[in-house]
């Protein structure tokens, strides 16, 4: 499997095994393998049956929201999402398959936590706490182009939970001699037509668009009618305007956007 589409076909017609749930996660995970002859892939496969009630998010929803940002993502130039797909011949019935992102270990520059004077030049600190054992600790990540696009893509996904850990760096499909690179996994929350974004990725915040990524976003817009296409089975048209919206917004005002002081701008748990 050399490609994205390989991986994507593999997913929507290989036989599943059931491994075992992931722990720790909100909604019901399991991670499985799915194979076709010598073809074989571990997943991540989340049921919609299997999804938590959540008082802004329409039940059942969450699978679609996955697949529409790996849709989007394979037209990004700045960001990867891991392929998914909707499938319905599930063990527990219909859901998202995701390829597993195999861990190559964090990179020093992506989330860390800090003592309040350690905080290395460079980085850019987003929090402030205090442990358990009464320590006061900063969090702060890396300012990496490949931190900035994920952040970038959150916000024209308006995503609701970009925690540290929903950022790994690594290979779906690991090759000798292939750079591991940042996924952006947990991609569920997200696509809701009111704004949401919570992430621990605001030390872009108010920074000017580049050029490349003006160039992308005016392709994403110029691409509309094909995106909005592939994007309806899986998102409602009024989730899909607004993802065009937030494109457009951002290209009028040229910069990422603020810190909101309306709302809470930082998912729980941040990490």
């Amino acid at each position: 499997m050399s490609s994205a589409q390989a991986v994507r076909d593999l997913l929507l017609s290989g036989a599943i095994e059931q491994l075992g749930r992931i722990p720790g996660a909100s909604n019901d995970t399991r991670l499985v393998t799915v194979a076709d002859g010598d073809a074989v892939l571990r997943a991540v496969y989340k049921p919609t049956a299997g999804e938590r009630p959540l008082h802004d998010f329409p039940l059942g929803s969450l699978a679609g929201r996955e697949v529409a940002c790996s849709v989007l993502a394979a037209h990004c130039p700045f960001v990867e999402v891991p392929p998914t797909v909707l499938r319905e011949d599930l063990p527990s019935g219909p859901g998202s398959l995701q390829a597993y992102v195999e861990s190559a270990g964090d990179p020093e520059d992506l989330v860390t936590v800090f003592a309040p004077d350690a905080v290395p030049a460079g980085w850019a600190p987003v929090l402030r706490a205090v442990t358990a054992e009464d320590e006061e600790v900063v969090v702060a990540h890396g300012l990496t182009p490949a931190l900035r696009g994920l952040a970038l893509f959150d916000v024209i996904t308006n995503n609701a939970d970009r925690k540290a850990s929903h950022a790994l760096h690594g290979h779906y499909h690991p090759a000798p001699g292939v750079e591991p690179l940042l996924f952006g996994i947990d991609n569920g929350l997200s696509f809701h037509v009111r704004p949401k974004l919570r992430t621990i990725l605001w030390g872009f915040a108010e920074e000017p668009l580049t050029a490349g990524e003006r160039d992308a976003l005016g392709a994403l817009l110029a691409a509309q009618d094909e995106l909005a296409a592939a994007l309806a089975p899986v998102i409602a048209a009024a989730e899909i305007d607004a993802l065009f919206e937030r494109i457009a917004g951002l290209l009028v005002h040229g910069r990422m956007p603020g810190v909101p002081h309306t709302r809470t701008p930082i998912p729980w748990p941040p990490l």
